[in-house]
């Protein structure tokens, strides 16, 4: 009886630890670079209802993971 219920604690015990280290192997960004940085140009109206211009810095990063892929992301910035 002691016998099988260490067998089967051993058992659940093994079939667990798989599950614990999947965290482990997750793919990780190694860098990151810029892609293509511009600036726009555009328009909102202020409380009187003036038009007026401001520019606006779009910059298109890509970053580069552990497992070989990589993926595109854009931010914009108020310059």
């Amino acid at each position: 009886m002691k016998t099988i219920a260490i067998l089967s604690l051993a058992l659940i015990t093994v079939t667990a630890t798989p599950s614990a280290k999947a965290d482990y192997c997750r793919p990780y960004i190694t860098h990151t670079c810029v892609l293509h940085s511009r600036t726009e140009c555009h328009w909102a109206t202020d409380h009187c209802g003036r038009r007026y211009a401001y520019e606006m810095r779009v910059v298109t990063y890509r970053s580069f993971y552990s497992n070989g892929r990589s993926s595109t992301f854009t931010k914009t910035y108020r310059d």
